[in-house]
């Protein structure tokens, strides 16, 4: 909970600032858009979303934010439409486990965060018996994409931007894949022991 604050300021840097141009609009000419974006990490975490932070006794320095896909594709009708080609693409992986947020801060960067904590999606995906590991990046990412790539995803398919409100870097969202070769027996990485798992679906 008392991470909630640098949660919301690193989920929007992931976001390349849309989720931020949301909170603006949402909260109004009166209201503390960041204090909405802080409470919206509590309510994600409370609905069931697995949220791992990294921080060595000096406060947060990394976060991953994930959770499964549902195994229907969901409706786009109420969906802001800034959002709504972030959730085609999920739609394309039914029942896979999606990495939301994976983000560092910048005088963090360059130790070795990234590949820790998806190493640590990846161990949760297996887990719940996923067959698959799937995130969306900003084509314009250039320093992400080449880490998932490392990692063993592929560019699966892309959806144009819509910017509406929001002006953010690049012209596509990347739907990026893995495959997980699932197991049948639940395991978690003696290292991950503490990691919650989630039933697949």
């Amino acid at each position: 909970m008392d991470d909630a604050a640098t949660v919301a300021q690193l989920n929007d840097m992931a976001s390349g600032g849309l989720l931020l141009s949301g909170w603006i609009r949402k909260a109004g000419s009166d209201g503390d858009p960041w204090e909405l974006g802080r409470l919206q990490q509590i309510d994600q975490m409370n609905s069931g979303w697995i949220m791992i932070v990294l921080d060595q006794e000096q406060g947060v320095e990394a976060v991953l934010m994930g959770q499964p896909l549902p195994a229907e594709p969901v409706s786009v009708d109420d969906v802001d439409a800034e959002w709504v080609p972030l959730v085609e693409l999920e739609n394309l992986v039914p029942g896979a486990w999606c990495l939301h947020v994976i983000a560092t801060l910048p005088e963090y960067r360059g130790k070795g965060h990234g590949a820790r904590l998806m190493d640590i999606a990846e161990t949760i995906a297996r887990a719940g018996g996923h067959e698959h590991l799937a995130l969306v990046v900003s084509d314009a990412n250039g320093e992400a994409i080449r880490l998932y790539q490392r990692c063993g995803f592929s560019e699966n398919a892309r959806r144009p931007m819509i910017k509406g409100d929001w002006d953010g870097p690049g012209q596509d969202w990347v739907l990026m894949v893995k495959p997980t070769e699932a197991i049948v027996e639940e395991r978690i990485n003696p290292d991950h022991a503490s990691i919650p798992k989630r039933p697949s679906g």
